[in-house]
């Protein structure tokens, strides 16, 4: 191969790997400036579930009061009720109260569809608090109290999260 095919080769995958570490066109007009922070991939008995991704302002520290996105690219399929009722799930473990469970399952139902290996879901909250969700760059719906974000995004990025390892390389700063 010649050298300029092998600089061509190069350039190709290097601008894979930047395509890969960069949100939807659709977040990143709701939210710019936002810049890939740590990734990580769950795992559940080997299995590859996802790879996640979070994004902070310009790639800085994470902190709850600023915007930032989360991205999960699928491995495997799942379905509405699937994503639903885990996070539901997580989000109780996590302490949100019985009483509210009920109606943020529906809230979740409405706002997760069924995903297929490949499939990208983009959560991302506001410095308002509001929280917006993405599923292949389409906006699939948006909840606006605050209380909603902290506890969704808790999933992966509460101290008392099930996934500490997951957890530590999503608030380190990659490379």
């Amino acid at each position: 191969m010649s050298a300029s095919l092998k600089f061509i080769a190069l350039s190709v995958l290097c601008l894979a790997a930047a395509l890969a570490q960069a949100l939807p066109l659709a977040v990143n007009q709701a939210l710019p400036g936002l810049d890939a922070r740590g990734s990580g991939t769950m795992r559940w008995f080997g299995l590859r579930l996802y790879q996640a991704t979070l994004y902070t302002p310009d790639g800085r520290e994470f902190a709850w009061q600023a915007p930032f996105a989360l991205e999960i690219r699928y491995d495997r399929a799942f379905t509405t009720d699937e994503l639903a009722t885990s996070s539901r799930d997580e989000m109780a473990r996590l302490g949100t109260p019985a009483a509210e469970l009920p109606a943020l399952l529906m809230q979740l139902r409405r706002i997760f569809p069924n995903v297929i290996a490949g499939d990208v879901i983009v959560g991302a909250q506001a410095a308002d608090g509001s929280t917006r969700f993405w599923h292949n760059g389409r906006e699939t719906g948006q909840i606006s109290d605050p209380r909603f974000g902290r506890r969704f995004f808790g999933i992966w990025l509460s101290p008392d999260t099930r996934e500490p390892a997951l957890r530590r390389v999503l608030l380190e700063k990659a490379g």
